[in-house]
This record gives structure tokens, sequence and C-alpha cells, in this order.
């Protein structure tokens, strides 16, 4: 059979993951993860009653969110993880990182290595077109279509949609929207500064236009993930890619891997080849471009449509 190569390169069939696993609670303000099993309520209680009853003004503020010190009913804060990663929560590997809030961890950067066979194994929530179920109207969106992140470890909700999102109000199930930010800023988000927008489908933010002034100087602070060249010991190989080079976005918030081989064989990318041995074997033995060159389109439309890759 021949295939056709198309001459443009269209990069994102499987987006990243903007929300959350199934079965758990979800920062929508992050897109971060927190499985229910690891939840506890956050303490909110910022009042300033006096708890003890002996009225000289004592206060009880609970857990500080951001201090980088896990109390209270924390699980995490910022880059202190509690001693836990992606595979001590029955991952294979991947980046595990804290929900903005500490009520949980972001399980959206780690990876199952049956991820891609249809079947929602082990931690995964979903796998492929299997979406165990889930829907965008069973999340709370009132319609659109959701799709499984990147590793089978969230759902991504980019594609669905509120009736109410675009109105300018705050409306049920909305973390913000338009110019409406709920109160939230890039500094409540962990950052120094910058400008925080609100995602197209109202259900999270968009840091990529906030700033940390730390971010540059080769040293992990607050809340940042990697610095520069200081990749907090990570690469390419250990968030689930075969090898390639793994860099740090510009405000250090998270890792790019627009430079690791061997990604989701579901997503056009400038490397060539795919994580899923059995699919790549059969699209490079069809168009042995997707190996030697690059893993575009159409090496995607030859996965789905040839050699039963789960999309």
């Amino acid at each position: 059979m021949a295939w056709t190569r198309a001459s443009s390169l269209v990069l994102g069939l499987c987006v990243l993951p903007t929300l959350a696993c199934a079965g758990g609670d979800s920062d929508a303000g992050s897109g971060a993860t927190t499985f229910s099993s690891l939840s506890l309520g956050q303490d909110t209680n910022t009042d300033n009653d006096d708890t003890t009853g002996d009225g000289d003004g004592d206060t009880d503020d609970g857990p500080t969110c951001g201090d980088g010190v896990v109390e209270g009913d924390e699980f995490c804060d910022n880059n202190n993880l509690a001693g836990q990663s992606c595979t001590t929560l029955a991952f294979d590997g991947g980046i595990l990182s804290c929900a903005h809030d500490c009520s949980g961890f972001d399980t959206s950067n780690c990876f199952s290595e049956t991820c891609g066979n249809g079947v929602v194994d082990g931690p995964e929530v979903c796998d492929g077109t299997n979406l165990d179920g889930n829907t965008c109207m069973s999340l709370g969106f009132d319609g659109g279509t959701l799709v499984c992140g990147q590793g089978c470890a969230s759902l991504d909700t980019s594609g669905c949609t509120l009736n109410t999102c675009g109105n300018g109000e705050l409306d049920d199930g909305e973390a913000c929207d338009g110019a409406l930010l709920n109160g939230q800023t890039c500094v409540t988000q962990g950052f120094t500064g910058g400008t925080l927008t609100c995602l197209a489908n109202c259900d999270g933010f968009s840091t990529n236009a906030c700033t940390s002034e730390a971010c540059g100087n080769g040293v992990l602070e607050n809340d940042e993930q990697c610095d520069g060249n200081n990749l907090n010991g990570e690469s390419c190989s250990s968030v689930g890619f075969a090898d390639g080079t793994l860099l740090c976005n510009d405000n250090c918030s998270g890792y790019e891997f627009g430079l690791c081989n061997d990604g989701n064989c579901c997503m056009a990318k400038m490397t060539s080849g795919c994580q899923v041995p059995f699919v790549e074997n059969c699209v490079c033995g069809l168009d042995p471009y997707c190996c030697d060159t690059e893993w575009d389109q159409t090496c995607v439309g030859i996965a789905v449509n040839s050699c039963q890759a789960q999309c």
C-alpha cells in the first residue's frame, strides 16, 4: 500500500492533559489530579476566631500551602512530595508534582507501560478511546469531546465545553471566565509575577505567561519544577521516552518534551518513532520515514488505521 505524505505537520492529535483523573478530585486552577484515595479535605480555616476560648486572641490559620512544608491535611507542598513519586503511586515512571492547593498529587505527567493497549490497567484512568465510562457531561461540562491524556494518567477536558463559558460571569463548574479570574493571579499560583489567563473552556488557568524572578539561575526555588539546565534529575528516559533532550520551559514550571524521542504514537512530532513497540514496528514497516525522519501526521494516521494504535 502506498502512503501519500501530507506537506504540513499537525501537532497535538492527543493533547497534554489539563484536567484530572476519573474518580479523583481535580484542582481546576492548575489541571492537577488528586486521587480520591489520597485526598483529604483542604483546611481552609483562615478566620481569626479564638479557638481556645481563653479570649487572648490566639488564632489557628492551619497549614500554609506554598511554604514547602507538609503539614496538617496537606499531602505535599511545592517540591516537597513527602517521599512520593509516580512509581510509589503505582505508575511505571514520570514526573509527579503537587496540586496547587496541596490537597493531593498531580499525576498528569506520570506514565504506565501498558498505556496504549486499550485496557484501563493499574493506576491508569483511561487508555486510548477507553475512557472508563467518563464523558464531558459526567465531569460536569455541558458537552464536547473528552479524550485520554498522555500516559493514560489523566482525562483531557480541553475539548469539553460549558454553555456559560465566555459570558464573563463565574458560573457553576467554572474556575474562571474570560478576564474574571476569581481572585487568582500568577502569584497565587506560585509565581512571582506575570499575567494569568483563563483557559478557553473556563475549567482552569494558563500559567504560560507567568514569571518567576528566580527562574533562570539554575537553582530550584519555590515551586519550580526545573531551572535552565537543572532538570531536577529528570531526563527524557525517566519520563517515558527512549532518549533525546529534555528541556525546562521558560518560566520553570515544567518540562518541554519536543526533543524527546519515541513519544506518544497518537501525537505528531518532529522526532521519529513512538513508545509502543508493536505500533512503531508496524508503522515503520509501511513507511520508514516515520522511524528515519519524523513521526508526522501521516505516521499517526497509519498507526490508527493500520496498526491498531489506541488513541
